[in-house]
Parts: C-alpha cells; sequence; structure tokens
C-alpha cells in the first residue's frame, strides 16, 4: 500500500516535465547515478526499449517498473533529444548485520532464519524488513514459551551507500507452568489425565525435569493424548471443548484450563468388511481387534486398518485404501463399524537397486532379498531382505524406499540405500582383560574381501596365559544357494594356572578342519564339520593329583579326527547389537570313534530380543552345555571340561571360577577343576547411553547374571546357582570392542572369588 502510494507520487512529480514533450522515438537510453546496480540491470527491468517511440503515457508504466523492483528510493524520468534520462537513487544494502544479546539459539541457526526474511549482507535494506524479523522471532520464541523477549535495532549508516544493522536479543526465559485445571471430567481424575501429559508440575527430586517449561505444541500433544485417552475407552464423543492459558503480567508463570466433555460409554455391536475384496471376508475380519460386547477403541480401530491393509498389500495390493465408517446409535450406546476395502491395482516390483555402497559387489547386496524383481509387492518380503542386509558385516544401516514407476500403473521400484561400514583392519597393538590379562596382538581381519562378502582372519594373540595362531575364512555363499565354507587352522599355547583361575598344567594345542552351513529355511541352519585336533599336556609341581594319575595311565599326549553338527534358528534383526528376535542353537562336538580320547559334548545357546519401547530392549540368554566320555571312556576328559564366571559368563564372579573345586588332598590349591555340566542364563535390559547422539556404537545395560558348573548333572540344584547385578558398557571402539561392568554378587557362598569390577578392550573382547 505504502509503496503503490510513493509510487504515485513519482509519477505525478515526473509527469510535468514529460508533458512538455511531445512523443519521440527512443535513440538511447542513458542511466544515471546508479552506484552498485548494473546498467543491464536496469535496463532489463525498463519496459522501454531503444527504437520505441515513448510519451507521457509511459511514464508512470515505467517509474512503477523499476520502483516495484524495491531497489530504489527515487525514480526520475526525464528527456534530453532524443536520448530517456533515467535517474535513480539507490536503497541502501546491508554491509554489517551484527547480533547481540542473550539468547539460546545458535547465532548461524539465527542468522540462517534473519536470512530467509530478507535481513543478511549484501541484501537490500528496508525498515519494513525490521518490523517482520521482530515479529517472527517472536513467533518462533512465542511458541518456545519464551514470552518475555526483548528486541531493539539500530540501523549505521556506512560508505558506499551502505548500512549496519545491530540486533539486540534477549529471548528471556521459558515461562514456567504454575498450575493445570482440568473441567467437565468425572470418570477419570485429574491426576490420571495429567498423567497423560507431557506438561505438568514435576515432583522435587526430578531436577532435570522439564515439564514445567511452556510451549504450545507441547500442550497441542497433551490435548490429543487426553482425547486418546478417553477414546481408546469407549468415549467416542469425547472432546476438548476449550483451553485456555493465563500468562502473568511479568510473563514467567503460565496457568492452563482445559474444559472437557467426556460423554457416554460405547461397546462395539457389529463388525463388517465390504468393498472390493480380493482376499477373503473371513480373513480379512480376522485381522480386526475389535468385536461384538468390546469396548470402542481408536487405538485398536487404527490397528485393524493397519492389518487389513498389510493383508492386502501380501496379496499384492500395495496401496489399498481401508476406511471406516462407524454407525453411532445414541440410544442403545452401541456403535457399528463396517470397513470399506478399495484394493486398488496389484502391485509388481519393476526393479530393485542398492545405492549408497563403494566398496561391495552388487552381487553380495543382491543375493540377499527376498522380494524379487518382476514378483508381486510383498512388505513381508521387503522387510526381511532389509533385515538381512542388515545383518551383513559390511553394512551399518539399511533404509528403504518405494516409488511408483511413472506411466506404469501397478508397479514400483525398490531402492535399498545403503551406508556401509569399514570392513577390513591391520592390528598392531594390545589390549587387557580382568580374565586373561594383558596381551599383544598382530592380525589382519577383512570381513569384505575384496567386496565379495568372504570373511578372512589371521591373527597372532599373545597373553599371559595364552599364545595363539589362528587363521580362518568364510564363504558365506559358497554354493550360489547359500551353502556357506569355513575353513580354520588354530594353534595354541596355554599356561592357565593363575589368571585364569583353572588348575596348574601346560598345554599345546592345534586344530585343522572345515564347516559348512545349509540354509534349511529363511531362519533354520544346519551347520556340520570335521577337523583333526591334537594337544600336549605339561604338568608342573602343583599339578592336581587326578590330572597326573590321568597322565600316567594315558598319556600326555592325545590326537583324533572331531566332528560337529548343528542346528540353528535365528530371528534376530542383527547379529550384533540386536534389537529385536531369537537366537536358538543346537549342538553335538565330540571326537569321532578311534580317537586317543573318546568324548562328546552337547550344547543349547538361547538369546532373546524384545523391544520394551522405542529405546528400551529386553534381552534374555541361556547357555546349556553336558559333556561325557564313550566307548572305553567314561568321563570327559580335563581338558575339556566346563568353566563359567567372568565378564563373558556371570559377571561379578572371577573368570572361570565356578563350580567343583580340588580337595588339599588333591591338589596344594583349592583350584576350580570344571565340570561336565554347565547352566548359566541372564536378564538385561538394554539402553542407548544418554548424552550420546549415535548410539548405534554403544550400548549401555542393567542385568541379573546366574550360573553355575556341576561335576555332573545330577548334581544340579538352583539352590547352588550363584547369581548378580549390574550395570554394563559395550563399546565398538575404533580399536576394539571395548566390553566394561561392574557387578554386585547377590547370591554368593564362603569361598567364592568374586571380581566386581571387570573389563576387556581390543581383540580380547
Amino acid at each position: 500500500m505504502i509503496g503503490a502510494l510513493v509510487a504515485l507520487v513519482l509519477t505525478i512529480a515526473v509527469a510535468t516535465p514529460v508533458h512538455a514533450f511531445e512523443p519521440f522515438v527512443v535513440e538511447d537510453i542513458e542511466i544515471r547515478s546508479a552506484e552498485r546496480i548494473e546498467d543491464g540491470t536496469i535496463l532489463n527491468y525498463l519496459p522501454v526499449r531503444t527504437g520505441e517511440t515513448f510519451g507521457p503515457d509511459d511514464t508512470g508504466r515505467a517509474v512503477r517498473a523499476l520502483y516495484d523492483t524495491g531497489l530504489f528510493e527515487d525514480v526520475r524520468i526525464a528527456r534530453d533529444g532524443q536520448v530517456l534520462v533515467v535517474d535513480v537513487t539507490e536503497r541502501p544494502a546491508i554491509g554489517e548485520l551484527n547480533i547481540e544479546g542473550d539468547y539460546s539459539m545458535e547465532e548461524e541457526q539465527l542468522r540462517e532464519s534473519l536470512a530467509d526474511i530478507g535481513l543478511a549482507p549484501g541484501r537490500i535494506f528496508e525498515r519494513a524488513m525490521l518490523d517482520r524479523t521482530e515479529q517472527e522471532l517472536q513467533r518462533v520464541l512465542y511458541s518456545q514459551g519464551k514470552y518475555g523477549m526483548q528486541m531493539s535495532t539500530e540501523v549505521r549508516e556506512l560508505e558506499r551507500n551502505r548500512v549496519a544493522v545491530d540486533v539486540n536479543l534477549r529471548e528471556g526465559r521459558v515461562a514456567k507452568i504454575r498450575q493445570i485445571r482440568i473441567l467437565g471430567n468425572d470418570v477419570f481424575s485429574d491426576e490420571t489425565l495429567k498423567d497423560e501429559m507431557e506438561s505438568g508440575i514435576p515432583s522435587a527430586w526430578a531436577l532435570l525435569s522439564s515439564a514445567d517449561e511452556y510451549s504450545r505444541a507441547k500442550l497441542e500433544g497433551d490435548l490429543e493424548a487426553i482425547r486418546s485417552y478417553y477414546l481408546d475407552r469407549g468415549y467416542i464423543r469425547f472432546s476438548v471443548t476449550s483451553s485456555q492459558v493465563t500468562i502473568t503480567p511479568d510473563k514467567k508463570d503460565i496457568y492452563i484450563t482445559i474444559n472437557v466433555e467426556e460423554g457416554e460409554k460405547y461397546t462395539v455391536r457389529d463388525v463388517s468388511v465390504s468393498g472390493d475384496l480380493p482376499v477373503d471376508e473371513e480373513e480379512l475380519l480376522e485381522q480386526v481387534e475389535l468385536g461384538d460386547g468390546d469396548l470402542f477403541s481408536r487405538k485398536s480401530l487404527t490397528a485393524s486398518r493397519t492389518a487389513i491393509s498389510d493383508r492386502l498389500a501380501q496379496a499384492g495390493y500395495a496401496f489399498a485404501n481401508v476406511n471406516v465408517s462407524p454407525s453411532i446409535d445414541e440410544a442403545e450406546q452401541k456403535v457399528d463399524l463396517e470397513f470399506f476395502v478399495d484394493p486398488g491395482n496389484r502391485v509388481y516390483v519393476r526393479r530393485v537397486t542398492f545405492s549408497g555402497h563403494t566398496t561391495t559387489e552388487d552381487r553380495v547386496y543382491r543375493r540377499e532379498l527376498r522380494q524379487m524383481e518382476g514378483g508381486l509387492y510383498s512388505p513381508a518380503d521387503l522387510d526381511r531382505s532389509r533385515v538381512r542386509l542388515q545383518r551383513l558385516d559390511s553394512v551399518e544401516r539399511v533404509e528403504m524406499d518405494t516409488r511408483p514407476v511413472p506411466g506404469e500403473s501397478g508397479k514400483v521400484d525398490v531402492n535399498y540405500q545403503i551406508t556401509e561400514r569399514q570392513t577390513g583392519s591391520l592390528q598392531l597393538g594390545a589390549g587387557f582383560s580382568s580374565g586373561t590379562g594383558l596381551g599383544l596382538n598382530i592380525g589382519v581381519s577383512e570381513r569384505n574381501v575384496l567386496g565379495t562378502g568372504q570373511d578372512l582372519d589371521v591373527n597372532i594373540d599373545t597373553t599371559e596365559i595364552d599364545r595363539t595362531v589362528s587363521i580362518r575364512y568364510t564363504d558365506p555363499y559358497y554354493t550360489d544357494w547359500g551353502v556357506s565354507r569355513t575353513l580354520r587352522f588354530i594353534y595354541r599355547e596355554s599356561d592357565p594356572n593363575d589368571i585364569l583361575n583353572t588348575t596348574d598344567y601346560f598345554s599345546d594345542s592345534a586344530d585343522i578342519g572345515f564347516r559348512f552351513g545349509v540354509p534349511l529355511s529363511e531362519f533354520d541352519t544346519l551347520r556340520y564339520g570335521l577337523g583333526f585336533d591334537g594337544i600336549r599336556i605339561r604338568t608342573t609341581d602343583s599339578t592336581p593329583q587326578p590330572i597326573e594319575d590321568f597322565i600316567d595311565e594315558r598319556g600326555n599326549e592325545f590326537a583324533g579326527l572331531n566332528g560337529s553338527v548343528g542346528y540353528t534358528r535365528d530371528s534376530r534383526n542383527r547379529t550384533i547389537f540386536a534389537e529385536r528376535g531369537t537366537l536358538q542353537s543346537l549342538s553335538l562336538d565330540m571326537a569321532l570313534p578311534g580317537s586317543d580320547v573318546e568324548y562328546y559334548k552337547l550344547g543349547y545357546r538361547f538369546e532373546n530380543y524384545l523391544p520394551v519401547t522405542e529405546d528400551l530392549v529386553l534381552s534374555t540368554s541361556a547357555r546349556l552345555g553336558y559333556g561325557a566320555g564313550y566307548g572305553d571312556d567314561e568321563d570327559l576328559p580335563f581338558y575339556r571340561r566346563y568353566f563359567a564366571g567372568g565378564i563373558r559368563s556371570v559377571r561379578g564372579f572371577a573368570g572361570n571360577s565356578l563350580g567343583p573345586r580340588y580337595t588339599f588332598e588333591e591338589a596344594s590349591d583349592r583350584d576350580p577343576k570344571g565340570g561336565d555340566f554347565v547352566a548359566t542364563g541372564s536378564f538385561e535390559l538394554v539402553f542407548p547411553p544418554p548424552f550420546i547422539e549415535e548410539s548405534g556404537q554403544t550400548r549401555l545395560s542393567t542385568f541379573v547374571d546366574f550360573g553355575n558348573v556341576f561335576e555332573d548333572p545330577r548334581d544340579f540344584e538352583t539352590g547352588s546357582l550363584r547369581a548378580s547385578a549390574g550395570v554394563a558398557f559395550n563399546w565398538r571402539s575404533p580399536v576394539g570392542p571395548l566390553s566394561i561392568s561392574l557387578a554386585e554378587p547377590i547370591i554368593d557362598e564362603p569361598g567364592d572369588d568374586t571380581e566386581r569390577f571387570q573389563f576387556t578392550i581390543g581383540t580380547l573382547f
């Protein structure tokens, strides 16, 4: 309005001299007084060109065109012979923008916000933008509950027609909620409804709570939470009639009043499905969570719609619309629900692509797909494909994007965005474990050899109780249909007498062999392998007498063929730091007939991950093991016995310290001697560490561990189990995995070796 008025005044001001001229043909246009703006820019905006006839009626049009650009404070047009003279006065440019005061917003973010409304160095300055700046900051801060905002501006002239704008901002503190009143509620108490709200008055002990910091967005969420609470309990006519927010004159305290109408409670009378039904009606009705006599629940209604949509998607109708039409009987307080189905067209997947990967061959990802190109769209197969990709060692994160194919109805393209992790490492370092002591490591590890998905590990480890050389190579797709093959070679020299809490003897062992994994189904795998192993035992002056007797009778060198077979069912969403799913495995390892010592070991392993909330995961695990001799050997050889205790077993107890011990008649010290049967378990509540934004590589948990080792399965008694409770921290650090636990034994016996603080770091994890 003001701009149009100024343009009109300018038009009148220049009209008189132009009227003195007859219309003339413009041979040239001369721009005067322009400093920063190029002549070409002005000529581009001017609606007159050389060779055209310019008369009095064109003056106003030309002035308005230049003035509307916002670049000029004054525009004058005159004639000099056959030359049209355009004399302009430019608006000043912003040369400096200085921001001072007390504000919590990052200055860079604040400058970006001001730039969005035109207040930034290099822009043309208009005084009106100062008002727009104050209004915008006021809008943002008011939405955050900061009503005490104060802002002042000063404009200073600089050389070359520029200005400096100084902004002083004091945003003030967030207004505090002092009272929340709910009126009109009879069925549920104020406290019940306030428990559903994020806003509120925190308890005295909740020092870090921000519940009493007011924001309009948070209040809107609270009103919706109250509405959902009623609608999920049958009150279909519930409404929030009004909400009043009152602020004190000093703009520091907030008082909130919420008025509600509860209405009556309604139950469901009839449920039906109508429309074009490509899936059997009864099968769709099975997806509905509500039935005759149930309280109406919006949450269950939404879940039912989603379940019907998912079932239709499984049949290939990926974009089906499912709408609910409730018919309310006010007199009977009943609701009839009709789910109307519009399935649309069946959808096929035209193409599946991968993006974001730079080192891994496309075929490594493609062989994990369960959704085939050209096949019917299947949400279950797409999600399973994503999980399988996510389980690969080379993959950090997977995101899926589905897009309709332009011009081809009923077809979609699917892309998996892959975020890869580092898979290769050259390890030259040291680590320390409370179970094995100081260790040195030299190793080469590549989980994705040349981008093929194959796995190679070559390691030389030395600790205070163990020196190991190991080579392991795994091809997860040794055959095209998913049979894996692992080749291994391990040589170890052990002195497990002091730190490891096992008996006093030395051992040198070697193992070479292979193993295959055969997929039986999407989650089930059969594993079997064969190998050759040998061990040499060397005694000391403190070797227990039973071991001395065994060596006197059988010798100190043992060799033989070892065979293994196992079954695994694994539905975990990740192999490391899983968040949901279950792992169960059964295994049989045995020295085959003809070996120097004949024995077998049976094992069972269980892990389950249950999401409790978005950030909490309940993990439960158990391990059972039993071993015995066969043929001429009745017992499990002493060097194959089970041990328990330590950071990877029952935390809070020293490593391998649980179970039966040698008597003083058998040994000089009552060292643990292991047993033929082991039973351990754990309950763990896992959550991301606070104050760490990227928590994908870290985990915190609280746990309860329990278990023990028994000389014979018949000795097992629940009263003999040991237990501990504590907290743990796990981190996949750049130098190697780190695990720390702080545990307190809660069930122990005199003579147990307890160890409250335990950790491992480096390759000894």
